[in-house]
């Protein structure tokens, strides 16, 4: 695959971000660069005066949209927020005990997550830049950090191989898994999977909602560096210290190529422009390599141009998104053209014109097989054929049965639709007493075809047998449709049978349609009908299953029911995508964001007042407690500055008794100490019970 184009930034390439109709770039020495994506001409930037960042870690990031930009001040233990549009730092962000490691922004743009070598996740308001939780903290170095694409979950990875997956909606779920062999340096999340990476190369899929895994992919040979998917998400390009790409298929969970891309500089991070199709690669050696994965389709031109169809498909298995392209149609069309064509050919008894048209592809090795199948099929072939000509069926079928190929010839497609003309003739004339013979002479040339023989006797045995089959069908009464059949297989050969199987994929197709436009009655009487069909049984069941969720889900939209609303969300997460979760969200989101504003002020009071009506709600109980043990610290950090003892010693004790000794209080007593204050600890473990309707105002006094 070549380069398309190559953008050189002077130094090493930190962090690529697309966004709109542009890139972000910040690289080690944190200039931050604005590139256009129509011919990657510089479009602005500015200069940041910071310590160099290390490319290889996850200490800076970009925002979804490009507004804004977080660098981890190294050697500060500190983060800093730049609003990129207008160019200025906006929050500085401390808690941290150790250097920062790890900065990443949701999708949304409503927080930052930082991770520390002091094994501790903070949750921070862009808006406000006041921390608006802690997560469960790690006993190593925090190195990776991310958030799902819904922005409702996030996940941190540490040093310890561990990794913490948080649904920081409520934060009542919090999955602890110890699955890699090595600390882990990369999390990336999907629409449906997580995904992580670890300093030996091994790298583990994930279903985030369940903390469980998924997969584990072939590793890479060294620690993984960067991760990044198509638009599609159907592979995952992975990049290590070593000079070239990985491609995986996420359908499959394999390792499509080892070598995708080769590069001759040491990579340090990856984006993929999905509008432009095209592959972004960072390196340390200051440069950033564009590549279109559809460059190679001019070579798969020429090779079906030259009907090297060999060379085509080697191309296409190592690089699968060739698939996607018209090319790739032309290629499989003139597969199917020249094997259509070869069986009339063959038919004809040409057998070496078909030998000759089919030899181009018998260099591809998954066409060889068949197409050796089908040559040695067809040198039986005009006994088969002489047998349909001369209406001897039983040798015919016979053949057919021991040739597969020949059923997709003319004359075996003849052969079928001549019985059916004949059966369908005979259930007539069976009805009319006295036509017994004349039916026996109708069938005569079918007689003795194994497949056909029950469908015949059945005839003769049970006159009424194809009749009742019909009036179950006209009567809609599939359940006692598919028992006669299971009591009579050879019914699955008849034209009811075939009838049947035509209604169910029209209503298939019409529950499909009711389900997106809302009409769940609808979905579950026409799913009722639909789950007498035994190959469609196990998907009417989740039809109904899905529409009795929705109309449930949206019950305890209407009244409210917080808890039921996001357990049926954890639950079934379908129901994200839709409109009615996506407006609830919006609104509690929105609480949120006033919320975490009035608590980076400590303002306990207002946050009580705006979230009144979720205080009762088990599912935001942690996240709420620790929005109200965030405006508290707060409070406290104003009280050290004010250095006023009586009220921080007083407040101190009261946090303790509320929430137990933590990290974040242990930080403030050890301040307070600095500056001899001398804080006397009464209280050493939580003995104050939360109602969260009465907390105090300020932490210093009672509730």
């Amino acid at each position: 695959m070549d380069v398309v184009k190559t953008i050189n930034i002077k130094n090493s390439v930190s962090r690529i971000r697309h966004f709109e109709d542009k890139i972000g770039v910040i690289d080690k020495k944190n200039t931050y660069r604005i590139f256009k994506i129509e011919n990657y001409e510089l479009d602005g930037g500015f200069r940041i005066n910071l310590p160099e960042n290390n490319p290889i870690e996850n200490s800076v990031d970009i925002s979804s949209s490009g507004n804004y930009l977080a660098i981890a001040i190294k050697g500060k233990n500190k983060t800093t927020i730049w609003d990129i549009n207008q160019k200025k730092l906006i929050h500085t962000l401390g808690w941290h005990k150790g250097e920062v490691l790890s900065v990443s922004f949701d999708n949304e743009e409503n927080y930052l997550l930082t991770g520390g070598m002091d094994g501790r996740g903070y949750l921070w308001s862009i808006e406000s830049g006041g921390m608006v939780l802690s997560l469960p903290p790690h006993p190593d170095y925090i190195l990776a950090s991310s958030f799902s694409k819904n922005s409702l979950w996030c996940a941190t990875g540490s040093y310890d191989r561990l990794i913490s997956i948080v649904n920081i909606t409520s934060i009542n779920i919090n999955y602890r898994k110890k699955s890699h062999r090595g600390a882990i340096t990369k999390i990336i999340f999907l629409k449906k999977y997580m995904i992580s990476g670890d300093k030996t190369g091994e790298i583990i899929v994930w279903d985030y909602t369940k903390g469980k895994i998924i997969a584990k992919l072939s590793g890479v040979s060294d620690m993984v560096i960067d991760m990044v998917t198509d638009e599609k998400e159907e592979y995952l390009f992975v990049i290590s210290k070593e000079k070239k790409v990985y491609l995986y298929s996420l359908n499959e969970f394999e390792l499509v190529t080892d070598k995708f891309i080769k590069l001759n500089e040491f990579p340090s991070c990856l984006e993929f422009v999905g509008e432009k199709s095209e592959l972004l690669i960072g390196t340390l050696s200051s440069s950033i390599y564009v590549y279109n994965i559809f460059s190679d389709n001019k070579k798969l031109i020429k090779f079906i141009n030259e009907n090297n169809y060999e060379k085509a498909y080697e191309l296409i298995k190592e690089n699968p998104f060739l698939k996607r392209t018209n090319e790739y149609k032309t290629l499989e069309d003139k597969w199917n053209k020249t094997i259509e064509l070869a069986y009339k050919l063959m038919e004809k008894g040409d057998y070496d014109k078909a030998k000759f048209i089919l030899k181009p592809f018998l260099a591809v090795p998954q066409k060889r097989t068949i197409i050796q199948n089908i040559l040695n099929d067809f040198g039986e072939f005009e006994k088969f054929k002489q047998a349909v000509l001369k209406l001897k069926y039983p040798l015919a079928y016979s053949l057919a049965n021991q040739y597969p190929s020949f059923k997709e010839t003319i004359y075996y497609k003849k052969m079928e639709n001549d019985f059916k003309k004949v059966f369908n003739k005979a259930k007539e004339l069976i009805k009319i007493k006295g036509q017994e013979e004349k039916v026996k002479k109708l069938l005569m040339p079918f007689r003795g075809v194994p497949q056909k023989t029950p469908l015949i006797q059945a005839l003769f045995n049970d006159k009424h047998l194809y009749d009742l089959l019909n009036t179950l069908f006209l009567k809609r009464q599939f359940d006692k449709f598919f028992e006669l059949i299971s009591r009579n297989p050879f019914l699955y050969e008849s034209s009811e049978y075939e009838n049947a199987m035509k209604y169910a994929e029209k209503l298939d197709n019409a529950i499909r349609d009711f389900l997106n436009k809302g009409e769940f009655k609808k979905v579950i009487s026409y799913s009722n009908i639909l789950r007498d069909f035994p190959e469609y049984k196990e998907k009417a069941e989740e039809y109904i299953k899905k529409a009795k969720v929705y109309m449930n889900f949206l019950n305890a939209l209407s009244n409210n029911n917080f808890d039921l609303i996001e357990k049926m969300v954890i639950d079934y997460p379908f129901l994200i995508d839709t409109n009615d979760y996506q407006d609830y969200k919006k609104n509690v989101t929105n609480k949120f964001k006033q919320v975490e504003k009035y608590s980076a002020f400590g303002d306990v009071e207002n946050i009580l007042k705006i979230i009144k009506d979720l205080l009762k709600s088990k599912t935001f109980y942690y996240k709420i407690i620790g929005l109200i043990k965030s405006a508290y610290l707060n409070q406290l950090l104003k009280l050290l500055q004010k250095k006023d003892k009586s009220k921080l010693e007083k407040g101190i004790n009261n946090y303790i008794s509320y929430f137990d000794m933590d990290n974040e209080i242990k930080d403030i007593i050890n301040i307070a100490n600095k500056l001899n204050l001398n804080i006397k600890v009464t209280s050493s473990e939580k003995n104050k019970l939360i109602d969260l309707e009465f907390m105090p105002k300020f932490i210093w006094e009672e509730a």
